[in-house]
């Protein structure tokens, strides 16, 4: 993945901080000095963010790290792993340390984030199957590092069995929360989004016992109906058989075009049926998401400035809002 550089006024955003205070602490020795261009810009990279955090005392913390946010719709084709991956990166570019879990066999959120899923030898899989040895894999010897703030649990083919290895297991539906304590135990990461299949399966249940927040992306077709009416029918199953509630659940309208009829039916439909559960942002329509997709980045890289990049800007301060709002 190209390597992002971030603009003073940038980075004074994403602190929280005025551009005159983050130059003034430059000026006072406080922070290191920023890069320069050929032309002489000034600029920073994701390295020298982190040091300013650090230098500065502004980075953010959530109680009870990490919170986990499955991003999460049994139907397929809704952009899950678009909506997951640039979710994963604005938060670590917010300053939360992220671990990005793919669990889809077909490795979308992997490429999204730039990697090659063939290139690896131990993905979730590794995390929650034991070898012959009675061993599972650490996060450490899985993930791989995008950002200084943001890793990656891959997901490649090698996982198509995955299901058929969880029913051997003893108690099979909570192997990835027993995985998800066993991180929170060493304190390296405050959030943990979740890229999942679309289905309802042994993976997937084992997401939604671990969930402390699900996040359902809704294209707005003809069908988004159908999948929330399944969604929350599996979630209620879920809580009579396992006595778990996933504490928050937000539904987020997404490929909305104000141009079509029909997806502003589907949208005024949405917010009647499920208006508790329905996000104040809506992800327009952008073809600067494929492109994105395409070039395998984000597309706060590719297309810092469209539509779609402010709209899962905005998705995102909501969703860490609502995090931040409820106690864990």
């Amino acid at each position: 993945m190209r390597n992002s550089s971030y603009k003073p006024l940038e980075v004074a955003r994403m602190l929280g901080l005025s551009k005159e205070m983050l130059l003034t602490y430059e000026r006072d020795g406080k922070i290191p000095p920023c890069n320069r261009d050929e032309s002489g810009n000034r600029y920073y990279a994701h390295e020298d963010i982190e040091v300013i955090r650090d230098a500065v005392g502004v980075r953010p913390k959530l109680e009870n790290p990490p919170v986990i946010i499955a991003v999460f719709n049994m139907k397929g084709g809704v952009g899950k792993s678009t909506i997951s991956s640039n979710l994963a990166w604005r938060t670590a570019e917010t300053g939360y340390r992220t671990l990005a879990i793919d669990s889809d066999p077909q490795g979308h959120m992997t490429t999204s984030l730039g990697q090659e899923p063939g290139s690896f030898q131990k993905t979730l899989l590794q995390m929650l199957i034991p070898d012959l040895m009675r061993h599972t894999a650490s996060v450490s010897e899985v993930r791989c590092e995008i950002t200084p703030n943001l890793h990656l649990v891959p997901a490649n083919l090698s996982m198509c069995s995955l299901n058929l290895l969880l029913f051997q297991q003893p108690e099979r539906e909570y192997r990835l929360r027993r995985s998800v304590e066993e991180i929170r135990t060493h304190g390296i990461y405050d959030l943990i989004v979740i890229d999942s299949p679309p289905s309802y399966d042994l993976t997937s249940l084992n997401i939604l016992l671990a969930a402390d927040f699900l996040l359902a992306p809704v294209k707005l077709d003809g069908n988004s109906f159908y999948g929330l009416e399944y969604l929350f029918d599996s979630i209620r199953d879920i809580n009579m058989t396992y006595r778990y509630s996933i504490p928050t659940i937000a539904i987020t309208a997404n490929h909305y075009n104000n141009s079509y009829s029909v997806s502003r039916q589907i949208l005024e439909g949405l917010q009647h049926n499920y208006a508790p559960y329905i996000t104040r942002t809506v992800v327009r329509q952008d073809v600067n998401f494929d492109k994105a997709n395409a070039l395998r980045q984000p597309i706060f890289v590719t297309s810092s400035s469209s539509k779609g990049s402010r709209d899962m800007e905005s998705l995102t301060a909501e969703v860490l809002e609502m995090i931040l709002g409820h106690k864990h």
